[in-house]
């Protein structure tokens, strides 16, 4: 038998090889494989047309009928070697090209035995088990190795959202998987006799995670819309209003883990985005478009991992608003009201009104001063519809340096005495 697998390697890797075929058919002959003698023989014939030895054994031993063929330039079908694998590729490519060439060469063995295999049924008059792999075989060999991985129609949600209840740390990219899985079976040329769009495939993905949901507990749905996610990103590349970080890295570069998209059409790197709103007193307002996040975002955010610190940062703010007295919030309202009634040129009434409040702030305990001082109410400039991205503190030391117009100073003192009020 190592006989045999050395001739197979030989013929494998030198081709037309004519000697070691001749052996083999010798061989074959001698176990009393006499089929196999056969279609050996006619491969050997097919090279070389003008063997003797070849015919002779084909009549004697071949089932099909031999034509004598004229010399011609013979067109053998060769095993196709493993190609080299080209410098500098990067890792991934690396490891893709090393995996072709592991599979490459384990589709020859496994080939050249099942046909040994189907030889040794052959003769003993049983049906071979490995017919139907054969074919799949010639194919990896051949390096056609889209004709082999047949892509399977998706099953029914339940299954999965079991798996997913079953391991709820995984649970993401279970899901992730069964998305890129359908996204794979539409597109392959099984499923639709026409390629279908990114739009189509995106529709039938989103069904497919509401049929997910609706068998998924309460804590584990928001999986599949941040599966949704993922795929629209890493499969149907989506395209978002930035193309960028905040640091200027290439959306498509945000590792998974990181990866978030808001209701608004940002892409953000969590780790950044995070950053930002730290250093922004944990005010959730998007830094780019300057708006507030919606409800939606805001509990995504908190309940990403990497967003779990500004949890905290809102607790804070919270008790920081209910940490104002009323007499307090009278003053707001006394110096919002003057600073926008103040028409005049030199606003003298503007100015005294402002130190008069700051000189009031100095007098008040230290945790009423400091919500004065970090406290950000959620106002916006009822002219540009912008909003206000300061704290009462900050605004009003600003106007005081005329870094800030007393008008703004004014609008946002109103909203903010207005704010306070309903959270007494």
């Amino acid at each position: 038998m190592s006989l045999l697998n050395e001739l197979f390697e030989a013929i494998s890797r030198s081709p037309p090889a004519i000697e070691a075929r001749r052996l083999l058919t010798q061989q074959f002959i001698k176990l009393g494989w006499l089929d196999a003698a056969g279609d050996t023989a006619q491969e050997l014939l097919e090279i070389d047309p003008l063997d003797d030895d070849a015919m002779a054994w084909c009549q004697a031993y071949s089932k099909k009928t031999v034509v004598p063929l004229t010399p011609s330039i013979p067109e053998v079908p060769l095993i196709p070697a493993a190609r080299s694998i080209p410098e500098h590729l990067d890792t991934a490519k690396l490891e893709l090209a090393e995996g072709f060439k592991t599979l490459h060469a384990r589709a020859i063995v496994l080939q050249r035995e099942a046909r040994i295999l189907r030889y040794m049924q052959q003769q003993k008059g049983n049906p071979s088990p490995c017919d139907k792999h054969i074919p799949d075989l010639a194919a990896l060999v051949a390096g056609c190795i889209s004709t082999v991985t047949r892509v399977r129609p998706p099953g029914s949600a339940r299954p999965v959202a079991r798996l997913m209840e079953a391991d709820p740390d995984r649970a993401l990219d279970v899901a992730i998987k069964d998305l890129v899985d359908m996204s794979r079976w539409l597109r392959s040329a099984g499923c639709q006799p026409v390629t279908l769009d990114n739009d189509t495939i995106r529709e039938a993905l989103a069904k497919r995670v509401g049929a997910l949901v609706a068998a998924l507990p309460d804590n584990l749905q928001r999986n599949g819309s941040l599966a949704l996610m993922h795929v629209e990103h890493e499969v149907l590349q989506r395209s978002y209003i930035c193309n960028e970080t905040m640091y200027g890295d290439p959306i498509t570069d945000i590792q998974r883990a990181n990866f978030w998209v808001s209701e608004d059409g940002y892409a953000w790197d969590m780790k950044e985005l995070t950053q930002a709103l730290k250093s922004n007193g944990g005010v959730l307002r998007n830094p780019l478009s300057r708006q507030l996040f919606t409800t939606a975002d805001i509990h995504a955010i908190l309940e990403h991992p990497l967003g779990s610190g500004l949890a905290a940062m809102q607790i804070e703010q919270s008790k920081l608003s209910q940490g104002v007295r009323s007499k307090t919030i009278e003053q707001l309202e006394t110096l919002a009201a003057i600073l926008l009634a103040d028409m005049s040129d030199d606003q003298v009434a503007s100015r005294q009104a402002v130190d008069d409040f700051l000189a009031y702030v100095a007098t008040l305990p230290q945790p009423e001063q400091k919500a004065i001082d970090v406290l950000r109410v959620p106002a916006k400039d009822r002219h540009t519809g912008q909003p206000f991205d300061t704290s009462i503190g900050e605004s009003v030391r600003d106007a005081q340096g005329n870094r800030l117009c007393f008008h703004k100073t004014g609008d946002l003192m109103g909203q903010a005495a207005r704010y306070l009020k309903q959270r007494q």
